[in-house]
């Protein structure tokens, strides 16, 4: 990363660099794919998902979730 513009964020305001996370994150959320996932972050969500799956009865959609907390 250039110096300059490393030089630009430091003389950001608060605000301001909080405003460009926000923008570098949605640029980055908005591709999810192109995200590259270690395996150990593999192994947690397979880990995840399994248990998903296999435990129906303490689980509950997202939609019910809403419904029933938001």
């Amino acid at each position: 990363m250039d110096d300059a513009l490393i030089k630009q964020i430091e003389n950001l305001t608060k605000s301001e660099k909080l405003f460009l996370v926000e923008t570098i994150w949605d640029s980055i959320a908005s591709e999810p794919d192109e995200v590259p996932l270690s395996e150990h972050q593999k192994s947690i969500l397979n880990e995840r998902l399994k248990t998903l799956d296999e435990d129906t009865i303490r689980g509950e959609s997202w939609d019910k979730f809403m419904k029933n907390y938001l």
